[in-house]
């Protein structure tokens, strides 16, 4: 019995099976194919995790939809995209990595991230010893032939979103899931979709909604955005539809497929956005003016539609305004107290950056209490939602005894969710708390000196993770 099963488009089977090979010299037991009828619920049942790799090819097979639709139901879905923006909006609940196989040291952290999710649903966990030789193996399996540059239809994911609705409302089971994709009905339950008209508003931004925009990063969005989103939503834009303008502006700031990187075209678009009291448009006013600082926002234009965006309630501005106008406890009292009150708004919100960071404004803030232990609570909840900062906080806390009782290996546990997604802080504390132990964790610490010690742009860690491997009697080999 497999803990992982790989699923993949009919045709990308060998893919699959060695991306499974790969995760097998890791430890864990992975099997693959392209999903079939006989045993698509059994493998559902069976697996810990079902990883769906995503293509042109996938996105439009019915079958990897059904095995898609079974594991988010069985909460252990993870979604790997071979190719970006291939993963169908309903599955977007499900935890995603991009594993695009061009780019070596992207699709490394891709690897490493996708280990971290599989992690969480196995009962078997990564031999980190093992990584770069599955990293290797993993990439070479995924090159094995070209993939086409198309992206699907708009209205694929579309369709799908409302039958995946459809299946779970209506209460079906595998087996009736397998007689509705049988005869094609798990892409066409809902005639009216194929009916709306193709200039409609509301259809502008395809898969993207107003909440959307404020849970995830813009940079998020536009990787999501293929050329024929990109017509519809400039169409619309320039019919004055406020999502559609915002888009836009993310569009340009990003240069997503359909759009021209220009920070100009992205400060019109956010300016016809804000003009219609959009508070995603007048919070990414301010992040382009940090971004671009000559795109044409004047820097009190951007600190007013911040303000206005956090005032009606938009998570991310409240955020930043808050870090605004309390950047440190030199502030003045009544600027930390706004701060607090803002954070806490977000937090409550469950934006796992406002957790972060009013668990940092009340063991910091001079109109806090102060208190260590008060933090711990919001820390924990930013820590589960994947917030790094989060983790290193809370697992100094663990490892110091601070505002919570000393427990070592819950530190090292968080320090290693950290670690995996590249959080320089936590790398190098993780290896401070391995270089002592068992040669497989000395082994471990030293591979993560050695990552640091790489890491140019970490001026301040990188010198350490060097004198570190100096005391070690090792040395790192940068490319």
């Amino acid at each position: 019995m497999a803990e992982v099963f790989v699923a993949a488009a009919p045709g990308e089977e060998p893919q699959a099976r060695g991306f499974a090979e790969a995760l097998a010299l890791l430890g864990y037991k992975a099997e693959a194919g392209a999903p079939n009828e006989n045993d698509i619920a059994k493998k559902a049942d069976e697996a810990k995790v079902v990883l769906v790799l995503w293509s042109v090819a996938a996105a439009a097979a019915p079958w990897v939809a059904a095995r898609a639709i079974l594991a988010l139901d069985r909460k252990n879905l993870v979604n790997a995209e071979l190719e970006t923006g291939t993963t169908p909006v309903p599955f977007h609940g499900a935890p995603k990595v991009n594993l695009v196989p061009k780019d070596r040291a992207r699709f490394r952290k891709g690897f490493e991230a996708l280990v971290g999710e599989i992690d969480k649903l196995s009962p078997t966990k990564a031999d980190p010893s093992k990584l770069l030789d599955a990293v290797a193996k993993a990439r070479a399996a995924l090159l094995m032939k070209p993939r086409p540059e198309r992206k699907p239809q708009w209205r694929l994911p579309a369709m799908m979103a409302a039958a995946v609705a459809a299946l779970f409302v209506v209460g079906f089971g595998a087996g009736r899931l397998m007689q509705a994709v049988r005869p094609g009905e798990l892409f066409a339950t809902l005639p009216q979709v194929d009916a709306a008209p193709t200039s409609a508003p509301t259809e502008a931004p395809a898969a993207f909604t107003i909440g959307d925009l404020e849970q995830r990063g813009w940079r998020d969005i536009a990787s999501g955005i293929d050329e024929t989103m990109a017509a519809r939503i400039k169409a619309d834009a320039q019919g004055g539809d406020a999502l559609a303008q915002t888009l836009a502006c993310i569009g340009h700031m990003a240069g997503a497929a359909g759009f021209l990187p220009s920070p100009t075209a992205a400060r019109e678009q956010c300016d016809a956005g804000a003009a219609q009291n959009n508070p995603a448009a007048l919070y990414l006013s301010w992040v382009l003016q940090h971004e671009s600082p000559h795109a044409g926002i004047g820097a009190s234009v951007a600190r007013e539609r911040l303000a206005q965006a956090a005032a009606m309630d938009w998570t991310p501005a409240q955020v930043d305004y808050a870090l605004l106008l309390a950047p440190d406890t030199s502030a003045p009292l009544e600027a930390q107290a706004e701060a607090g009150r803002l954070l806490l708004r977000a937090s409550d919100a469950g934006d796992p950056r406002g957790q972060y960071h009013y668990a940092r404004w009340l063991r910091d803030s001079r109109a806090g209490p102060r208190d260590p232990a008060a933090a711990v609570p919001f820390l924990e909840r930013a820590a589960n939602r994947g917030q790094f900062e989060a983790a290193h906080m809370l697992a100094t806390f663990y490892r110091d005894g601070i505002g919570a009782r000393r427990n070592e290996g819950r530190a090292r546990a968080l320090y290693e969710q950290a670690a995996r997604g590249h959080y320089a802080p936590s790398m190098f504390n993780l290896a401070d708390m391995l270089r002592t132990g068992p040669v497989e964790d000395r082994a471990r610490a030293i591979a993560l000196y050695r990552e640091l010690a790489c890491m140019r742009d970490e001026r301040q860690i990188q010198p350490l993770a060097v004198q570190r491997l100096r005391a070690l009697q090792q040395s790192a080999t940068c490319g």
